[in-house]
């Protein structure tokens, strides 16, 4: 594919809060990472007319994602990037279909393929780190562009909810007792 059609880097880590999964389930911790814009650098957000409460659509050769934007200055002029592991399905670890995390969170996984274009051998190797078997997260080449005005205030692709085997959390928890 030539870099020309994904002329941009983008890149994810997990926030260190929310390093392991439990850090996820953490109520607190869901207040401070419960949605996770596209930081875009101030390059890509001049080029693209981008404004405070945009969205955009982020293309690469294996998939298409609509996520909310945000600039971020201190960002290589080709990069964006976003933090991993916040963006949930809708039911997931029973969490409520209009948690943040089920609408505004996003994953760039979606865009990721396991596989490796064919490589003239008739194999297809995995898309993973060969030392540590990680999947890919660190050479995705993309594009962006402005979402059209008057779409969904939600991250897509938009799945339909689980059903969770957990049950639903208490919608307010007190210190010494709770309440729901």
């Amino acid at each position: 594919m030539p870099e020309g059609d994904f002329p941009l880097h983008a890149l994810t880590q997990r926030p260190m809060a929310m390093y392991h999964s439990w850090g996820s389930q953490n109520a607190w911790l869901r207040q401070i990472h419960g949605v996770n814009p596209l930081f875009v650098s101030g390059e890509i957000w001049a080029e693209h007319g981008f404004a405070e409460g945009d969205w955009a659509i982020l293309t690469s050769a294996h998939g298409e994602i609509r996520v909310p934007v945000a600039r971020m200055d201190a960002l290589n002029g080709k990069t964006v990037w976003t933090w991993n592991a916040i963006g949930k399905r809708k039911g997931a670890w029973a969490l409520s279909p209009e948690a943040p995390e089920a609408n505004r969170g996003f994953l760039l996984n979606h865009l990721i393929h396991e596989l490796l274009p064919p490589r003239g051998d008739g194999l297809r190797w995995a898309n993973s780190d060969p030392v540590t078997g990680q999947a890919a997260w660190y050479d995705l080449r993309v594009r962006i562009r402005k979402a059209p005005p008057g779409g969904p205030d939600h991250a897509e692709p938009d799945f339909a909810p689980i059903a969770s085997p957990v049950p639903p959390a208490p919608g307010t928890v007190r210190h010494g007792g709770r309440t729901s």
